[in-house]
């Protein structure tokens, strides 16, 4: 067995590819824009559709999906909280903090509360274009 992807439900998919790329240098594997019956299937919702893509960036060993389900009542607010039961995030370990920061933030993401500080490192949450969630952690070098 091993780790295939991490995913991450967004609001809109082609804002959060635009993140992702800017911030991150993740690009495409490939992009499905409708998926109809089998995610309806799968998700065992009727009429359930998506259009998600599987991104890969140079020198990350993870493969990122990013996913936008709609149905027929139309698409569901955004939960604007990380904290509650079924939402998520990915952290990214950065090697300065100010600058990827820095980047994430012009690519369109915004800090929820602060960078905090803990033995040894600095972290962050991020909300990003497209409403997913992102960690951002700095560790101390060994010393």
């Amino acid at each position: 067995m091993r780790f295939h992807h991490a995913s991450l439900t967004v609001s809109d998919l082609p804002a959060a590819m635009g993140f992702f790329g800017a911030a991150f240098g993740f690009a495409p594997d490939f992009v499905e824009e409708e998926m109809g019956a089998d995610i309806a299937r799968m998700a065992g919702h009727p009429g359930l559709l998506c259009a998600f893509t599987q991104m890969r960036a140079p020198g990350i060993d993870m493969v990122l999906e990013l996913i936008a389900f709609t149905h027929p009542g139309g698409t569901p607010p955004a939960d604007p909280l990380p904290w509650r039961p079924g939402a998520g995030h990915v952290c990214f370990h950065v090697d300065d903090m100010e600058e990827i920061l820095t980047t994430c933030c012009a690519a369109g993401a915004e800090v929820l509360g602060e960078v905090i500080a803990f033995p040894g490192g600095r972290c962050c949450y991020l909300r990003t274009p497209g409403d997913a969630f992102v960690e951002l952690e700095w560790m101390a070098p060994a010393t």
